[in-house]
């Protein structure tokens, strides 16, 4: 299975494996996944402020869309170099749909970053992912103070 555990993230995070090319990031810490994306977007290689290098595609038009994310992940590049797929937004409709044919065929040259939310377990979006070589599943969850060690010092009833 292609998922991390959320202790893990960070240090997956420093070394992204090169076969998967599409990640879901999610969980209920928005501030986290939006900080995780960032970072894995900047050791993608893809000029972020370069508009052609990196396509920015809100989550509802993805959706609506199904296509259009595969389109743009197999779209080579004018001027060489890797590109990004960055998907963003809070969206109500699954994109379980529009990111099979990625996982199924994945981009060579480029990588596609998925912001979600708090997803269950058996969502059809998370499981597909995990299920897939190509992807990487990435749970943001907010620090628990047993897991910083602040249980005895800051918290002694605990």
């Amino acid at each position: 299975m292609a998922q991390s555990k959320a202790h893990e993230v960070d240090r997956y995070l420093a070394k992204p494996s090169p076969a998967h090319r599409v990640f879901l990031i999610y969980g209920p810490d928005t501030g986290l996944v939006s900080e995780r994306a960032t970072a894995l977007a900047k050791a993608s290689g893809a000029d972020l402020s370069d508009p052609f290098a990196t396509i920015r595609i809100d989550a509802d038009d993805a959706a609506a869309d199904p296509a259009r994310l595969a389109d743009e992940a197999h779209t080579v590049s004018m001027f060489g170099g890797q590109r990004l797929v960055w998907v963003k937004g809070s969206t109500q409709k699954n994109l379980a749909n529009a990111i099979q044919p990625l996982l199924d065929l994945p981009p060579e040259d480029a990588l596609v970053i998925i912001e979600a939310g708090d997803l269950k377990k058996s969502a059809p979006m998370r499981t597909r992912i995990e299920k897939s070589t190509a992807g990487m599943a990435l749970p943001c969850y907010a620090d628990q103070a047993k897991a910083l060690g602040l249980v005895n010092e800051v918290y002694p009833d605990q």
